[in-house]
């Protein structure tokens, strides 16, 4: 019903401390003694239930109407209307307002302890969410030196207003308490000690945090990443690696850029092999984009890994997007080191067509066509290739002379037929 109290209790004031520190402050009394008629009672229940009801006009006109009526000796009825008025004002979003009659509340020292400390704090709070927030840790100091216990939240609260004032090694401490204290810390409190060691470069203390984190939720990406990027900047690659391969075995990588992250991380370990594991069952299951880049690299991957096959696998695709013929080159390049002539022929012819080689390139394509067409007898497409090759200046030499060889190699292709000639 109140906005205050939602926001009190997300800080989590107004739920069951799940610690506290002791302050070994003497117990407070309150200086007057609880006195209220039974005509007083009546009103502020009345009042009570408009404020139930939404009528918080009516509330207000009521209270202030008590109040004009009230002299010192009804100390704790002021109290508890200037408390009912505060509430009035959080629930109009006037918070220096509400701070204000929590203060005169506080003031009158005449409520119990519960109420009373209670009361301090969330004035404290108030002032913080109106923007006052070095009036609102001077109140919250003022908490801390009469209540005689300090809840684990009143120390979040400290380290969230330090925050705001970018007092980082002050945020560190209180929240430190705060998660000392708490039988189970928030995750969000760990979360604010992570933000202090960031804006402090304290990586090492940010690394130690986020492995809290993860533990905490290992349902959420974002950790898994920035303690990467955290091992990464102190120079721990393997760390760095080890993290994002924790992400990818707990499925929580969602986005293209998280597995070409984990690609690249297990390249950068010099660990192509299963860089290359990686990249093919992204680009198989479309959690990475088809296209001729990421082909290209998964090929060159899978060569690094010596896997020669999934290299020109890989390289085949890429070249179904290429608008040159460059890739088509090298994976003739291997087809020739595999001696597999139809699939070298076939990617050199199809560089030709496709173009885009420098001079000295398309000299060696039709110099590698020749070869590749001669060790599988087809010497006249040989002859036309190695020709071809004559045009170019780095080819040329080479050209001549297998065109030179090519003549032995069909007289010795001619002997053998005359030979097996019944």
């Amino acid at each position: 019903m109140y906005k205050i109290i939602i926001m009190l209790c997300f800080l989590g004031v107004g739920s069951v401390w799940a610690g506290t520190l002791k302050t070994g402050n003497p117990e407070r009394k309150p200086s007057v003694s609880v006195l209220m008629t039974e005509a007083q009672m009546k009103k502020i229940e009345r009042y009570s239930e408009f404020i139930a009801d939404e009528k918080y006009e009516e509330a207000r006109s009521g209270f202030n109407s008590m109040l004009a009526k009230l002299n010192e000796r009804d100390a704790y009825v002021q109290a508890i209307i200037f408390q009912m008025l505060g509430h009035l004002n959080s629930t109009a979003g006037q918070y220096a307002q509400a701070a204000a009659n929590f203060k005169k509340a506080i003031d009158l020292d005449a409520l119990p302890n519960t109420t009373h400390f209670q009361m301090m704090l969330q004035r404290a709070q108030l002032l913080m969410i109106e923007g006052d927030h070095r009036a609102g840790l001077q109140a919250l100091d003022d908490y801390f030196k009469v209540v005689d216990e300090i809840p684990d939240s009143a120390f979040a609260i400290k380290a969230n207003a330090h925050a705001q004032l970018e007092e980082f090694r002050e945020v560190k401490k209180a929240i430190k308490q705060a998660i000392s204290l708490a039988d189970k810390p928030k995750e969000n409190w760990y979360g604010l000690l992570l933000a202090a060691h960031s804006e402090l470069s304290e990586y090492r203390e940010m690394a130690d945090v986020l492995k809290i984190l993860i533990s905490l939720s290992p349902e959420k990406k974002t950790y898994y990443m920035q303690l990467s990027s955290v091992y990464f900047t102190l120079k721990e690659d393997k760390n760095a690696l080890a993290a994002l391969v924790l992400a990818y075995e707990n499925g929580v990588m969602d986005k293209e850029a998280d597995y070409k992250q984990l690609f690249k991380m297990y390249s950068f370990n010099d660990i192509p092999y299963k860089a290359g594991q990686v990249m093919q069952k992204a680009l198989d299951e479309g959690k990475v984009e088809s296209n001729f880049d990421n082909w290209k690299q998964l090929g060159q991957t899978w060569y690094n890994a010596r896997e020669l096959d999934k290299a020109l696998a890989a390289y085949d695709r890429a070249s179904e997007f290429a608008k040159d013929g460059e890739i088509d080159i090298t994976r003739a390049y291997l087809y020739v080191d595999k001696e597999d002539w139809p699939n070298a022929i076939e990617s050199i012819q199809s560089a030709l067509q496709k173009g885009g080689l420098d001079d000295n390139k398309t000299g060696n394509a039709w110099l590698m066509l020749g070869m590749s067409q001669a060790s599988i007898n087809n010497y006249s497409q040989a002859r036309e290739a190695f020709n071809k090759a004559t045009n170019y200046k780095k080819s040329r030499n080479n050209a001549q002379q297998w065109l030179t060889h090519l003549k032995s190699l069909e007289q010795r292709a001619q002997r053998e037929v005359a030979e097996n000639v019944p």
